[in-house]
């Protein structure tokens, strides 16, 4: 990349805060598709399930026709949320013989993905696979292979892929606006105990399957696999080796899933990424750095995101002569001030989703889309298949002390 002129750092802040129509409501074929909506059905309506299930009778194209759930008062929540007339299962093999339904989103515990999705595929189905799209590598090349061999639209569901903030970045990225990208640093924190209370031992595992290996691969799966999927869209690869340290340090309650994790990938040319996650510090919350030779981007926030560029200030004043730097004390003196207080541009798109209410529904009527016009969705059974991969080899490095490669085999 050429150095920085002071007419491309004036170029850069015009970038940066113009706005793209990517959001809802630039969306051409929103109110086309209310007329002869996708009929879907709801596979665990738990929180995120019932919540979910809610955003699809908010979102036009698409219309909830059925739910299930093994838990009554879940079952019960996701009928409530979907709107009158949907129906209601306890067995979702039944669900999926449910007549004129196209399609299912699968919000399950994690261990439960891979077989219901094979089974939807069998009933000729489309499918939204709620992340991480499944527990182990095995089952993931062979969802993969599966998917591959119908004509049936698979979605995982990434929602930050369907963001225009995400998308802007992206395109910033590639563009080489941060210089060649060395290092990506995330972090995902939280302050609880990711505890359901029940006095119904019976319930234990069912209701809090996230901290139980048999079901869940914990924070990896759960939080920083959202992490994983945007440093491989913005690398555009897949790590090559992982390594880390996780544990079990404070919430010593009989879980089997860590309450911290701090990993390190590397990506092809020397890119390293850390990824970690804790609910024992909310500190710094939930954030996303990209940082490259000529700026860096941060991402910060988990449902409304906010994003700032900062460019390399070496890079600025390399660039420019003493006699340039005089002159220029409307951007200059602005930009070093604005460095002092940790500021820096606003990267802003016209039309963003504000929470994860509208970059939930923007996910979904990507769905609509593709099923509509035969497309493959945006986040999709590729990507799925490599941060599932992923989000394993890192578990296994934590757990072994070992350093995992990724192998020849894991493509395709």
């Amino acid at each position: 990349m050429e150095n920085m002129k002071r007419r491309d750092f004036i170029k850069m802040g015009a970038i940066v805060s113009a706005g793209i129509p990517l959001g809802l409501r630039a969306t051409p074929w929103l109110k086309n598709n209310a007329k002869k909506p996708i009929t879907i059905g709801v596979i665990g309506t738990g929180d995120r399930g019932a919540y979910e299930a809610f955003i699809l009778k908010e979102t036009p194209g698409i219309k909830v026709v059925a739910c299930c759930d093994i838990i009554p008062q879940n079952l019960k929540n996701g009928l409530q949320e979907a709107g009158k007339g949907v129906k209601g299962y306890t067995d979702y093999k039944k669900l999926l013989r449910h007549k004129n339904m196209d399609a299912v989103l699968i919000c399950t515990p994690q261990h439960l993905h891979y077989q219901m999705a094979i089974d939807a595929i069998a009933a000729k189905k489309h499918i939204i696979c709620q992340k991480t799209m499944t527990l182990t590598t095995s089952d993931a090349l062979a969802l993969s292979h599966t998917v591959k061999k119908t004509d049936r639209v698979f979605q995982v569901a990434y929602q930050w892929q369907s963001s225009p903030l995400f998308n802007k970045i992206h395109k910033m990225v590639s563009d080489g606006k941060c210089g060649q990208i060395t290092h990506i640093r995330s972090n995902y924190n939280k302050n609880m105990d990711w505890r359901i209370e029940t006095d119904d031992p019976a319930m234990e595992r069912q209701l809090n399957w996230r901290m139980y290996r048999e079901y869940s691969g914990g924070l990896m799966a759960e939080l920083c696999s959202h992490h994983i999927n945007i440093a491989n869209w913005m690398l555009n690869d897949v790590p090559h080796k992982v390594t880390g340290f996780g544990g079990i340090d404070y919430w010593k309650d009989g879980r089997e899933t860590f309450d911290n994790v701090n990993t390190i990938f590397e990506y092809p040319g020397g890119v390293k990424a850390s990824f970690q996650a804790t609910i024992t510090n909310a500190y710094e919350d939930v954030s996303f750095i990209i940082m490259g030779t000529e700026g860096s981007i941060v991402i910060k926030n988990e449902a409304g995101q906010v994003a700032h560029y900062f460019p390399e200030e070496k890079k600025l004043h390399n660039s420019l002569s003493e006699g340039e730097l005089k002159n220029i004390d409307g951007i200059t003196s602005a930009t070093r001030k604005a460095w002092a207080r940790g500021e820096g541009i606003p990267i802003e798109v016209e039309n963003n989703t504000i929470d994860d209410f509208e970059t939930t529904r923007a996910m979904f009527l990507d769905f609509v889309d593709c099923v509509k016009n035969n497309k493959m969705p945006q986040s999709n059974i590729e990507n799925g298949r490599d941060v599932a991969i992923a989000v394993d080899m890192a578990i296994k490095a934590m757990r072994n002390g070992t350093i995992e490669y990724w192998k020849p085999a894991y493509k395709g």
